[in-house]
């Protein structure tokens, strides 16, 4: 099916998901709606602004399959990453699954009172180290950002609990696409910006907290919009801590960003999420056809878990050129050009895409 007609028209090819999400139609339209308040009255009404937070949770929850409690909104990936180190001030052990993406080693790089180990994506070398080393949180990326290998959370999680240890995962290159049930999950943490595969905006994003570890880690990120406020009438008297995820949210709120982010998850929720990752994959199964023609590809297209092609060759920069020269948004990470298929694409624009490539002489 053809979902092109929520979104904007395009001149360009974009297959470019993997870096930043297209906006829907309605996500515009709602953003400028409270611009048009915003230039006249300066904020929203309090029962709206409390209406628009609390949906955005409710349609986060929905897409990974968890209860809107164990949700809270957050700007970026980072601060899920902050939030649960936040968490567990008394363990010192970093580990970082599979290399990933440099969002869940920073914030590690240059505190001397971490000991931080990076290590490749294998299950028994993580539980040697884990045997060793002691309580840990461990940080991964459920899929890898140029490879588009994706991680078993289940199994992952069973090691890492088994070792007294915590898991957080990174999901910005999944949630989105990829169906979830968190509700039968144990990972402890799941967090994602909504600027990729959520369709955007930038600075917005949520984390799922598993109901056991909720107190603690609204304890330790606690502000004073963590508070459960009715109104903001008087000061005088504080009121408790919200006892759900959403007591995460310390600080003023991204209030646009939250409308944007809850009218993209309403569209994505209604689609839903396993036609969106059945359309993701046909579409990435098609170009992936022809780039393993060209070269050296990270997945292979009649067993692609994700709709994340990377495709190295030979004159590599010169093919990105001359897809940029067409028009053609992707991405150059690590020496590959990476192609990413989502919901606004097309089975047109992908042929035209191969047609393209086609073209060019290697």
């Amino acid at each position: 099916m053809d979902y092109s007609m929520n979104f904007a028209k395009r001149e360009n090819l974009y297959f470019n998901s993997a870096s930043s999400g297209v906006l829907t139609l309605n996500a515009v339209k709602e953003a400028k709606r409270y611009l048009e308040i915003m230039s006249v009255c300066a904020d929203v009404r309090l029962d709206e602004y409390f209406e628009i937070l609390d949906s955005a949770r409710t349609e986060a929850g929905k897409i990974i399959g968890a209860e809107k409690k164990n949700i809270g909104l957050i700007p970026n990936t980072t601060s899920g990453v902050f939030a649960v180190r936040n968490a567990f001030p008394d363990i010192r052990n970093i580990v970082i699954y599979g290399h990933g993406f440099p969002c869940t080693l920073a914030p590690f790089l240059h505190d001397s009172k971490y000991k931080v180990e990076v290590i490749s994506k294998d299950i028994r070398l993580l539980g040697k180290m884990l045997s060793q080393a002691g309580k840990a949180v461990v940080y991964a990326d459920l899929v890898d950002f140029l490879t588009g290998e994706l991680t078993d959370m289940d199994e992952l999680a069973e090691l890492v609990h088994s070792h007294n240890s915590v898991l957080a995962v990174d999901a910005i290159q999944a949630v989105g696409y990829l169906p979830l049930s968190m509700r039968d999950s144990d990972v402890d943490f799941l967090f994602s910006g909504t600027s990729k595969w959520l369709l955007g905006p930038q600075g917005s994003g949520f984390i799922y907290v598993k109901d056991e570890h909720i107190d603690r880690c609204v304890s330790k990120n606690l502000g004073w919009l963590s508070l459960d406020y009715k109104n903001f009438d008087s000061f005088a008297v504080l009121p408790e801590p919200r006892h759900d995820a959403s007591g995460v949210e310390a600080g003023t709120r991204n209030v646009i960003g939250a409308i944007m982010m809850k009218e993209n998850l309403k569209f994505l929720n209604a689609v839903g999420i396993e036609e969106v990752y059945r359309h993701d994959l046909e579409g990435a199964e098609r170009i992936m056809k022809k780039a393993e023609l060209m070269g050296s590809v990270t997945q292979q297209a009649d067993s692609m878990k994700t709709p994340i092609v990377s495709l190295k060759t030979r004159n590599i920069h010169h093919l990105y050129a001359y897809l940029t020269d067409k028009k053609v948004q992707v991405s150059f990470r690590e020496n590959y050009i990476r192609v990413a298929y989502h919901i606004f694409n097309t089975i047109e624009e992908a042929d035209k895409l191969v047609e393209m490539l086609g073209g060019f002489k290697i």
